[in-house]
């Protein structure tokens, strides 16, 4: 049986990464055998195979004796709610008993990159686990010590992209840090040195990230007069082209072009490609912003403040404040934002965007149903050594050192020289367009005069496909102009009222934050006694539960998460070890708990005032 199981396994992975089959059949004998690591078979109480390792004498146990699945719910449990889109990073398989909780109790957006260090762990879950049920539909990125870990942290850089270093959660599996505790540290190290610099770039501390929730609060006001991105469907045509317009350096070389395709294709620009389209005289039909701390001097041109707007709620305040056009929103996972929708007999849709205004603005074109889709200055990569086209950060870009970076396919060149994020948007366009066309009809054409290879495109320059595809005229302003208000005034009272009740929403955190303390303190006395009542333990147990789950259910919880995300690390000493008596588990489980309720309490009355200062003014 177990050799079936190995065989359908390595059939599923091979569907999810294409020659990992024969990298493992090429390197299995020698790994094992360099390895020396003998995993073997026990039963837990509950029935279920669980696997223990041998080293310097000492057996070590990958998951609880008595429950298995114990401690990954309790660890989830006290780590909190992950939000839609998150990245989650786990160092271990072990008995896969963390990912299929983690599967179970997750949106399926959520991505998860497991780093299994031992080759000889990941071969034995070839034969007992059932990749098929546990992996489902879930995008799972799967790095194997000594088959494909040279890839271990150019993929940690482009899962922690964009805004998704506040939405992470990373867990170290019990035992790990005993068998191989330098690749713990590397794979730690790897998410300071790429989250750190998030941080120290927004000003915060080590402990509390508040931009999301201040951005959040202030610029939720803006959905009771906004629009669903999705409405869009109803009044743009679609048998003109999209021209996706990032601001590459290659910009430069053809920008001029674009002046020619205005009024005969939808013009959809990011922020950074505002100014230098605008001194050509090109107004896009609409543009993306989506960083919370996005300088307003990127866009801050007078007529930049009238072109409607693809947005998020957690944007830059400055930025949302000085544009004064239509705004375009989709659903982000936030549970507040679903209420006021909700409250009135709507919803509000969402799709994948990737991580970029430009993955941003690709992924909204074609859900809108365009046939043909242009991508212009989407370069991901350094063309003739510069970031950024003239007039977006700089009057004059100036060249940089590309000697050190990664060479990826160019376009017109054999290699060309880009960093690790954008390698990563690179490929998730590519991966986006070889899934999108077994279902869609549409044309993809690349006419950035430069840059990197994106899979699935047709090369053509600018100039040609205008002159070819650019044959109808289009008001494209006066087909959004044409947009009723999302929301009518009876709506817009409901969901001012709503605002107004946010503060008494949020302060109920603050009390099952204290109520939580308490039960947690029960606990650690407790657990402090010898001969522990077991009953009572359960029904504490209970309780915690209990108290969680209400204040998961509080549609603020999601951004009390992603401000508190770097307080974790406080709780996370613990998380490592193993306990033998459930006395232990239950004192560790009350020390981080307590400490855990003790920051949510401190937080939640930060976000509380955030609240009173904004939406409970709203009008």
């Amino acid at each position: 049986m177990s050799m079936e199981r190995r065989i359908e396994n390595l059939k599923i992975l091979e569907k999810r990464f294409p020659g990992i089959s024969k990298m493992i059949e090429e390197k299995e004998e020698k790994l094992l055998k360099k390895e020396a690591l003998y995993v073997a078979e026990e039963t837990a109480f509950t029935g279920e195979k669980i696997l223990t390792v041998e080293k310097d004498s000492r057996k070590l146990y990958l998951a609880g004796r008595r429950d298995p699945s114990a401690h990954p719910r309790n660890q989830i449990s006290v780590l909190g709610q992950i939000i839609p889109n998150a990245p989650v990073f786990m160092l271990g398989m072990g008995n896969l008993n963390y990912l299929k909780e983690l599967v179970k109790t997750t949106d399926e957006s959520v991505i998860f990159l497991i780093y299994e260090p031992f080759f000889s762990i990941f071969y034995k879950q070839l034969e007992l686990a059932d990749f098929e049920a546990i992996f489902e539909n879930r995008t799972i990125v799967l790095i194997i010590g000594g088959i494909n870990e040279d890839g271990l942290e150019g993929l940690i850089v482009s899962m922690l992209q964009g805004d998704k270093v506040p939405l992470m959660k990373y867990f170290v599996l019990p035992n790990y840090p005993k068998l191989c505790l330098d690749q713990v540290k590397i794979f730690l190290n790897y998410l300071t040195k790429y989250s750190t610099p998030y941080y120290i770039a927004i000003g915060t501390n080590l402990f509390f990230s508040p931009y999301q929730a201040e951005n959040f609060y202030h610029n939720v006001q803006y959905i009771k007069d906004g629009y669903r991105a999705s409405r869009l469907l109803k009044v743009l045509p679609t048998d003109i082209p999209a021209f996706v317009i990032a601001a590459g350096p290659s910009l430069n070389k053809n920008i001029k072009e674009l002046k020619r395709a205005k009024g005969k294709g939808f013009l959809i620009a990011v922020d950074t490609a505002i100014k230098p389209l605008l001194r050509e005289g090109i107004i896009p039909d609409l543009f993306v912003t989506l960083d919370g701390i996005k300088p307003v001097e990127l866009v801050e041109e007078e007529q930049a403040k009238e072109i409607p707007m693809l947005t998020k709620v957690t944007a830059a305040r400055s930025v949302m404040d000085y544009h004064t056009g239509k705004k375009f929103f989709i659903n982000e996972g936030y549970r507040y934002v679903d209420q006021l929708y909700k409250m009135n007999g709507k919803s509000i849709q969402g799709f994948s965007v990737g991580g970029s205004v430009a993955t941003y603005a690709f992924a909204l074109v074609c859900h809108l149903g365009f046939r043909k889709i242009v991508f212009v200055g989407q370069d991901l990569a350094y063309t003739d050594n510069k970031s950024h086209a003239d007039g977006t950060f700089q009057e004059k870009m100036e060249e940089e050192d590309t000697e050190k970076f990664m060479m990826v396919p160019g376009n017109y060149q054999e290699q060309v020289p880009t960093l690790t994020n954008l390698d990563g948007y690179r490929k998730w366009f590519g991966e986006f367009i070889s899934e999108w066309e077994k279902t869609h009809y549409v044309e993809f054409i690349n006419a950035t005069e430069g840059g990197a290879r994106i899979e699935g495109t047709k090369l053509m320059p600018l100039a040609e496909v205008i002159d070819q595809e650019c044959k109808k005229e289009v008001d494209i302003k006066s087909c959004i102009n044409s947009l009723e208000p999302e929301f009518t005034e009876e709506e817009q009272n409901r969901i001012v009222d709503y605002f107004h009740d946010t503060p008494k929403q949020v302060h109920e955190i603050v009390r099952l934050a204290r109520e939580g303390k308490k039960i947690y303190g029960q606990l650690d006395k407790l657990c402090h006694y010898g001969n522990m009542d077991k009953r009572a333990y359960v029904k504490l147990l209970k309780r915690v539960k209990k108290n969680r789950k209400k204040i998961e259910e509080n549609v603020n919880y999601d951004l009390l998460m992603q401000s508190m995300i770097r307080a974790e690390q406080i709780i996370r000493s613990g998380q490592y070890f193993s306990y033998d008596t459930m006395e232990e588990e239950g004192l560790e489980l009350a020390r981080q708990g307590k400490k855990y309720m003790e920051l949510l309490e401190e937080y939640a009355l930060i976000i509380e005032g955030y609240t009173e200062q904004t939406v409970a003014k709203a009008i």
